[in-house]
């Protein structure tokens, strides 16, 4: 999974990305909306591509973001 989250002047998302070990990918954008951060928005990818896995039920998972929580 790779995480990423943002500012800009439209407001904050995230963008979170899945590679299963057969190639497939998944790619999930999100819309935040709430006032937030840029480390909140990075926290809030994190934490929805967590829950994502745990839904689509994922056993192992190996987590990237663009620095290190």
């Amino acid at each position: 999974m790779y995480f990423d989250g943002s500012l800009n002047l439209y407001g904050a998302r995230a963008v979170i990305f899945f590679i299963s070990p057969s190639g497939d990918h998944l790619r999930y954008d999100l819309q935040i909306h709430f006032p937030a951060s840029n480390n909140a928005t990075e926290y809030e990818a994190c934490l929805h591509g967590l829950r994502i896995a745990v839904e689509l039920g994922v056993k192992h998972l190996l987590v990237y973001g663009d620095y290190a929580l």
